[in-house]
This record gives structure tokens, sequence and C-alpha cells, in this order.
């Protein structure tokens, strides 16, 4: 194998569109059909496959969590009992609408009193200000004007916030508060029932527990992770293919923003944060379901490729066995980069050239299971995992180079 095409195995893993991706399953079900049943010593057959000119993607594969793509925890910032909850479960409102609300006879004699305070005070100051008091004087009642209007601004700010409403359009979460719940930055809610299958506080306080939560349910985003290995690829505005778990059918998103501080997976190993959001709204997007993301980190129109497994060295030559009007001849060829079961093919085919394959397999014996064939690593090329099963036939061999005992 030529020194370029071996170390070129390396690179990352790389998906291939078009016809190829037929030819190449076509010939992985005729190395399939060949390891199911008894065979000679040696076993070789020849699968005619097509060169193709196609796009190649190079993709980081992800997973993540669907989240809205906003989402409003809220809570009364004043203390108060539950008057009234309007809020729903599934209710779609409008910004603005109110969700639920405090008593607010103290919150109302508040206001009073401190407008009294306030107009006091300032009928204080126009009196010494007409009697020509003392500059000092005059300070002093102006300090006290500004701090009973202070006092004022804040009473009338708890009267407001003891309306929860909603801060955007959407839909209504979770509601966990009800008519006669005590809460506040010091009270714990307590008693009633909530909506939604949440419990309505019972230990939990008004600051850490939110009341009611209101999400969009028109556009979303999905909250995914990867390797330090794969983050210097991912940008802003990369395409990306997202699939729901359970779902066959793909939607689409493009990369909102990659983080830069590392956290630690289950595994232990560090990864990066990665919103994608996902484009439209399609159906089928869940709140907290799970999601495979496909990211396209490279993309490549117009190369013409063949299976990695039909590239030869002969005669110092890189070649091809190319059949036409039932001939096989073998054909130099000039390749550029391998990606997993794909070699690109920079001249001495064209397009629609018929390439013949042949495929030689250990048969029977005593010996020990063949060993995973060399060639397929994880990541090579098409799949999730970039590889027909590992980024070849099965492993790079024959599945596994052997059949059950009859390998080496």
């Amino acid at each position: 194998m030529p020194q370029k095409l071996q170390a070129l195995r390396k690179r990352p893993k790389w998906v291939v569109l078009g016809a190829a991706i037929v030819v190449l399953a076509a010939a992985g079900s005729g190395v399939w059909l060949l390891t199911r049943s008894g065979t000679p010593a040696v076993a070789t057959t020849s699968l005619v496959v097509t060169a193709s000119t196609g796009a190649l993607r190079q993709t980081v594969s992800a997973s993540g969590t669907i989240a809205p793509a906003r989402q409003a925890d809220l809570s009364f910032p004043v203390s108060g009992t539950v008057s009234t909850v309007s809020a729903e479960v599934g209710a779609k409102v409008v910004q603005g609408a109110e969700l639920a609300q405090l008593g607010t006879t103290d919150l109302q004699a508040a206001v009073t009193s401190a407008q009294a305070s306030a107009d006091a005070a300032g009928t204080a100051l126009t009196a010494q200000q007409a009697a020509g008091a003392s500059s000092t004087q005059l300070a002093s009642a102006s300090a006290q004007v500004a701090s009973a209007n202070s006092r004022l601004a804040s009473a009338k700010q708890d009267l407001a916030d003891a309306t929860l409403t909603a801060p955007f359009a959407g839909t209504i979460a979770a509601v966990n508060v009800a008519v006669g719940d005590r809460v506040g930055s010091s009270s714990a809610a307590s008693g009633g029932s909530s909506s939604g299958g949440s419990s309505s506080g019972g230990s939990a306080s008004a600051s850490s527990t939110a009341l009611v939560t209101v999400i969009t349910t028109n556009s979303w985003i999905v909250n995914a992770s990867v390797g330090s290995s794969d983050l210097a690829k991912i940008k802003k505005g990369l395409q990306a293919e997202i699939t729901p778990t359970g779902s066959a059918t793909p939607v689409f998103g493009t990369v909102k923003s990659a983080g830069i501080v590392a956290s630690s997976s289950s595994s232990g190993s560090a990864t990066f944060p990665v919103t994608i959001a996902v484009t439209g709204n399609p159906a089928g997007i869940y709140a907290g379901g799970t999601a495979s993301v496909s990211i396209t980190v490279k993309q490549l129109n117009d190369v013409l490729t063949v299976p990695t497994a039909a590239v030869r060295t002969s005669g110092g030559k890189t070649v091809v066995t190319v059949r036409k009007g039932g001939k096989d001849t073998e054909t130099p060829i000039t390749i550029g980069q391998v990606y997993g079961p794909s070699t690109e093919v920079k001249s001495g085919l064209k397009d629609g050239d018929q390439i013949v394959l042949t495929i030689t397999r250990p048969g029977g014996g005593t010996g020990r299971t063949g060993r995973t064939g060399g060639t397929g690593r994880t990541g090579g090329g098409f799949g999730q995992n970039g590889g027909f099963t590992g980024g070849g036939f099965n492993g790079g061999g024959l599945n596994g180079g052997g059949t059950n005992g009859g390998g080496r």
C-alpha cells in the first residue's frame, strides 16, 4: 500500500454521499453472505462496484438534550399568600398575561403609608423653604423627602411584584403553586397541590423553586457536548443534522455557540458544551427529549471515490481493476485522501467506471476465531461512528477475519 494511502487512513471520520453508499452497502452484504455458511479453506469472490462522484462530509457526532429556546422560571420576589392562580399546564399565554397573584391588602396599605410619608416630607420641605431656613435645615429636609420617595417607590414595586406575568408569549410548562400557599424569600410554599405532576413546594422556598415555568414551543435548541479533540472544529453557524431519540426522521439546525470551559462527563473525560439552534418548528420535538447530532465541520463536493479495499499496489504503482466489456484491466490511478472505506481518485478513472473488488476470506479449520480486521477503525466512514460498523466491512476485515474458529 502506498505510504500516502496508509498515512491518510488516520484522518477524522467522513461521510460519503451519493451512489457510492448503495454500492458499498451491496459490497458489505456480499461479504456478510460469504461468512454465513461453510466455505473452502480459502474463499474468493469478486464484486463489481462503481466509481462515483459525490460529496464528502467530515462530521463530529454528539448527543444532547432538546430544550426550548426560551424558558422562564418564575417566582414571587415578595412575601405573601397566593390569592389566585390563573396558569394551567399546557395553556398558551401571551406576553404580559397574569399567571398568579398574591393577596394585596398589606401591600396596598404599605403604599398608602409610604405615600403619606412622602407627602408630609414634601410639605415640610416647602415650609422650610418659605421660612428661609438655613442651608443645613434645607439639606436635612431634602434628604427626608428623598428617603420617603424611595420608600414609596419600593412599596409600589412590591405591589406590582405581587402579580406574576408571562415575560413572553409561550406555553405553561409547570405550575408549582396553589391558592392559599404562603410564598416569599423567607417563607416556604405550603399546602395545595400542583398541576403537571410536580410538587407545589412543600419544603422548598420560593427563592429556589420556580412556581410557574413558561417555555416557547415553537423554537428549540439542543444542548450537546463534544470532546476536546473535536472542539477546535466546531464553529458558530456550522450545519447540524439532529435525530430525536425514537425518530427516524432527522431535523436540521445550526451551531449557536461552543463553550470553552470544560465539564466532566460520566466517564471522567473533559467535554465542552455546544448549543445547536433547531431550524424552524419541526414536528416531533419535545422539551427534555434526547437526540443524536451530526455536525458537518467540512464538506467537499464533486469528489470521485472508489472503495478503499479495491485499491492496491502493483509494480510500484497504485492500481484498481476496471471491468469494461466483460474484460478486467489493471488500471493505474492517482489517489488523493482516504476517508475510511472510500478513497479519493484524482486521475485514472471517471465517474461510472466499473471497479472489481476481490475479497478473499480464510475458510474452515479449527484455529481460533480470527481477530478484527485492521483497516476498519471506529469513525472511518459512514454511520454514526463514521464507518460500516467501524469504518470498513465489519471492522475492516470479513466479520473479524474468520468464521467462528476458521481464521488464524
